[in-house]
């Protein structure tokens, strides 16, 4: 490279890589020093990575004891002998079929989702597309159904009727507000699918073709993947929900209303405080006995600050306290406080409140991701809205929306990245996902120490899952027109 460029310097005439070269990388005697330096810094590293990593390996799942272990080479036989704890983790053997299919489940609903997609057969394959769109918003019952087994419990006529009344009602208030248009055969399907379908999801839980299975076995990289789904799945729509609840300009609640209840409350909040008085052991515990004057403190930020709107509010108030507090502490408090909730001798298994702790904490930072859209968006579009008649559910789904997600569509994806990444703390709350397994298989005798491997393995999985999804992203600018490839 370097006879390259002074040989174009002295004819006066360089080749495209000879100009790049000097341009970018031997400008000068220093840039040239400075980048010799480098390529022999990268060639060093990656000689050293090859040399233990390939060349002095033992790939050997036998040979892992520390009598066949070398300091110039990795031994890799730990990942394929401890596969099953670093896939599964402690769930049985005799399940593992079950994986599978939920694994070959998703892959034959991707290549549907891709293949219904392209261009070229979005005529042909309409209803196939339709289809499979309604498969997916079934997805999370059936893959449930794959990995934990349907609950071996009678018909619950009550939470189905509760179901039922509830999905119509959605369906009705949209057709309503004039979001949706109303379909007597998607009425009919709506008011009689969801009873079929629990019926067959009571009696699959009654046979023996899907027994349930212990949740708390859950592990390795499938404990992982399964945390942050839903992690990702259940954050976006409720941090959407926060973000226009928290921008929403809806009537507040007057003075003559809010002052009257907030004092009788305080009023009524102060018989209380006699008797902490007198138990109180503490000056915290003094100060606490007057808590009713929270009740005047919220009252005044309602009015002050948000006019009344309780929307706002109550939005508000959550994103920032979410925001607030670590994510170990929700992760914690979900494990300690949800016997709290429950009846007594109920007992919950552990990833439901770590899921709903995380949910919790990812929707806070989606909401402010998606209210950054939405104040990205001229105010010209609501005018616009308004002017065609559009009422606030019409203006928000068809105008407001679309191009509000659209903008925040890269820091949406880094923030699933994050979640994919960050869901590896649920280790230090007790659960055996693909970092906390790792204790497990280093505890073994013939894995004892091997912790690099592991770690490099986990690396690259990790790496993999963030890489895919942020390639999609990219992708799926291009396709939108919001970037370049």
């Amino acid at each position: 490279g370097i006879f390259m460029v002074v040989r174009g310097e002295l004819s006066l005439k360089h080749s495209r890589l000879s100009r790049w070269l000097k341009n970018n990388l031997i400008s000068s005697i220093s840039n040239t020093i400075l980048t010799l330096l480098i390529i022999l810094v990268i060639a060093f590293s990656i000689n050293s990575i090859w040399q233990w990593a390939v060349v002095n390996a033992n790939f050997n799942p036998l040979e892992t004891t520390p009598e066949f272990r070398t300091e110039e080479g990795a031994t890799w036989g730990v990942i394929f002998g401890a596969r099953k704890l670093l896939m599964t983790g402690l769930m049985a053997p005799e399940d593992s079929w079950r994986v599978w299919i939920a694994l070959g489940f998703i892959l034959v609903m991707w290549v549907l989702t891709l293949v219904s997609g392209r261009p070229k057969f979005k005529e042909k394959l309409k209803a196939l597309r339709t289809m499979v769109n309604i498969v997916w918003l079934l997805s999370p019952a059936i893959l449930y159904l794959f990995l934990a087994g349907a609950p071996n419990n009678p018909y619950n006529i009550k939470l189905m009727l509760i179901a039922e009344v509830g999905i119509l009602a959605i369906y009705l208030l949209l057709w309503w507000q004039k979001v949706v248009q109303f379909y007597w055969r998607s009425f009919i399907i709506t008011a009689l699918g969801w009873p079929l379908l629990y019926t067959i999801w009571s009696t699959i839980g009654t046979s023996e073709f899907f027994p349930p299975i212990n949740v708390d076995t859950w592990g390795g990289l499938l404990l992982t993947m399964i945390i942050a789904s839903a992690v990702i799945v259940l954050s976006l729509p409720l941090g959407m929900v926060l973000a226009l609840g928290r921008r929403s300009e809806v009537y507040g609640i007057p003075d003559w209303i809010v002052w009257p209840v907030a004092v009788g409350a305080m009023i009524w909040g102060f018989t209380t405080t006699p008797v902490l008085l007198e138990t109180s052991r503490n000056l915290i515990e003094r100060l606490l006995a007057f808590w009713p004057l929270l009740i005047f403190g919220a009252a005044y930020i309602l009015q002050r600050a948000f006019k009344g709107n309780v929307v706002a509010g109550a939005s508000t108030t959550f994103i920032e306290f979410i925001r607030s507090v670590p994510l170990i502490t929700l992760l914690f408090m979900g494990i300690v406080m949800a016997p709290f909730f429950l009846a007594p001798g109920v007992y919950t298994p552990k990833p439901w409140p770590v899921i709903i702790g995380y949910t919790l904490f990812a929707s806070a930072y989606s909401a402010e991701i998606i209210r950054g859209g939405l104040q990205a968006i001229p105010h010209g579009q609501f005018e616009a809205a308004d002017s065609l008649g559009f009422n606030g559910l019409q203006k928000m789904r068809f105008i407001v929306l679309p191009q509000a997600l659209r903008i925040v569509i890269p820091p949406i994806v880094g923030q699933f990245i994050g979640a994919f990444k960050s869901s590896s703390l649920v280790s230090i709350v007790g659960l055996f996902d693909f970092v906390g397994i790792s204790k497990v298989v280093i505890a073994n005798n013939e894995w004892l120490g091997l912790r690099t491997e592991l770690y490099v393995f986990m690396a690259v999985v990790y790496f993999l899952g963030s890489f895919l999804m942020s390639s999609y992203s990219r992708r799926l600018e291009v396709r939108l027109g919001l970037g370049e490839r």
